[in-house]
């Protein structure tokens, strides 16, 4: 495929990478998922598989892509790239009425949240036979009952291509296969910073990982509230709803797993013992990988509560004893070592660096503003629209122009920063915190190294479940290209009989 021989797309709006226009070409009239990290350009994949079945197969296209503000971002750039007429592009979101989403709907190529889009189709205003291609962007999503599921599920009565796009795949074999079959994929297309055909479109990207140790207060309260909660596991052992063996290493995903059966066969005592122990994984999980002064408010927060619970996190002595010691050292100015060494790297910066920092906890995110704000750096932050204090889609895009900028130098980030916006100029990203799953990791590295070489540090306090999700999350990486590679292995063909294998 030559970019010149696309009608749709505007003469010199896309640049003519190679590996681009080979998937593009080798996807055809096949339903596929494309794998591609963030930053090699799977938007301009996309054009591209529109431009050419729109002009191959007529219709209309569907762009659909999980969040309002990505919509909004894809259709702009659709609209920078693609030759159709003004105004033939556009965007549906829940912060559209009724009235100019029917309008919109209308349009040659619809970019819109799969939310909406299944509402909207159970009010008729419109119908899957007005599309012949659809591109799902973030695909790595469409499992169990998510929206996209719905929208699949309604485009496959009909001859719609269906193509997904994400930096990568769950981890899991049968999520894989769920989402291949979502799309009824007949291929998966994969590349990932290793692929001969991307190297040399890849910027350097240092990476820079921090192995803190955990202060002497610190590790002696995490030692308390790890006993108590030990203690707490123990004591629905005793019930036999578990072993003790399983009391020893349990998760909080496993105690979650089983709260069914703790809630509906244990004692009373075993579901206070559930419902304090749930409290304490979340209590340690803020001490390992937060801060200080997140870890006091979410304990000021519990042990207020009217519940019989609160009551008996406030009046356990060795939860008492771990909250002092770090109230202690917070009254002193005291930090916690990964605040301190994010203060650091901020302080190092040059004039034109700007770092993207990720966080797991909005208590977490307005602690590290206020903090930078205090010290003279100028810093915002990007948050998801739930709660009091959340952001809308107006707000959220003006954050990322600002920060684009450059009227911030430093941008703080929950989840929503790791899927998709463009932030090209983001030369440095922190992960304040780590997360188990391959596909946000991917994600958050995604941020930088797009135009230009970057830096990724990687702040883990040692011992902890930061260090613990790090090396999970390098296991997940290699097997997902292991699995992907043995489905796209092609079983050789059996020969046809013919007259006398017949007879043989």
């Amino acid at each position: 495929m030559k970019i010149e021989e696309l009608e749709l797309i505007r003469k010199g709006a896309v640049e003519a990478r190679e590996y681009q226009l080979r998937i593009a070409e080798d996807i055809g009239e096949k339903n596929a998922i494309v794998v591609l990290p963030t930053g090699l350009g799977k938007t301009a994949i996309a054009a591209l598989i529109l431009a050419r079945s729109l002009k191959a197969r007529g219709g209309r296209g569907l762009f659909l892509a999980p969040t309002r503000i990505l919509v909004q971002q894809h259709r702009d750039f659709l609209s920078k790239v693609m030759n159709l007429p003004s105004g033939s592009i556009t965007a549906i979101t829940g912060e559209d009425d009724i009235v100019s989403r029917s309008d919109a709907w209308q349009g040659k190529i619809v970019c819109a949240t799969p939310q909406i889009a299944v509402q909207d189709y159970k009010r008729r205003l419109f119908s899957p036979s007005d599309f012949s291609v659809s591109v799902v962007d973030e695909v790595h999503r469409a499992i169990g009952n998510h929206s996209y599921v719905q929208m699949l599920g309604i485009l496959s009565g009909s001859d719609v291509q269906k193509i997904g796009l994400t930096a990568t795949l769950p981890t899991e074999k049968e999520k894989i296969d769920e989402i291949k079959g979502a799309l009824s994929a007949d291929v998966i297309l994969y590349r990932d910073y290793e692929s001969e055909d991307v190297k040399s479109f890849i910027q350097k990207v240092d990476v820079d990982t921090r192995f803190l140790e955990p202060t002497p207060e610190m590790k002696k309260a995490l030692a308390l509230l790890k006993e108590t909660l030990r203690e707490r596991l123990e004591s629905i052992a005793k019930e036999g709803l578990f072993s003790f063996q399983a009391a020893s290493r349990m998760s909080f995903k496993e105690l979650l797993m089983r709260r069914d059966a703790i809630l509906g066969k244990g004692s009373w005592n075993a579901k206070f013992a559930y419902s304090m122990a749930a409290k304490l994984f979340t209590m340690v999980k803020y001490l390992e990988t937060q801060s200080y002064a997140s870890f006091l408010s979410y304990y000021e927060k519990t042990a207020s509560d009217s519940k019989r619970v609160a009551s008996m996190i406030s009046k356990d002595q060795k939860i008492s004893q771990a909250v002092g010691l770090i109230r202690e050292v917070v009254e002193r100015g005291g930090e916690h070592p990964k605040l301190s060494e994010l203060k650091k790297i901020v302080s190092s910066l040059g004039p034109n660096d700007r770092a993207l920092v990720f966080v797991g906890y909005r208590d977490t995110v307005d602690q590290i503003h206020r903090l930078l704000d205090e010290s003279g750096y100028r810093s915002w932050i990007l948050i998801g629209k739930q709660g009091q204090t959340g952001q809308n889609q107006e707000e959220q895009v003006r954050a990322v122009e600002e920060f684009r900028r450059g009227n911030y130098q430093v941008l703080i980030a929950t989840q929503i920063g790791e899927e998709g916006l463009d932030i090209a100029e983001c030369n440095i990203v922190v992960f304040y915190d780590n997360v188990a799953s391959a596909v946000r990791f991917v994600q958050r590295r995604g941020r930088t190294g797009r135009r230009s070489a970057g830096r990724m540090v990687i702040l883990m306090v040692k011992g902890t479940s930061d260090e613990a999700y790090y090396w999970v999350v390098q296991r997940k990486l290699k097997a997902v290209k292991r699995y992907v590679e043995k489905l796209n292995e092609r079983k050789p063909s059996k020969p046809t009989p013919g007259t006398l294998d017949s007879f043989l």
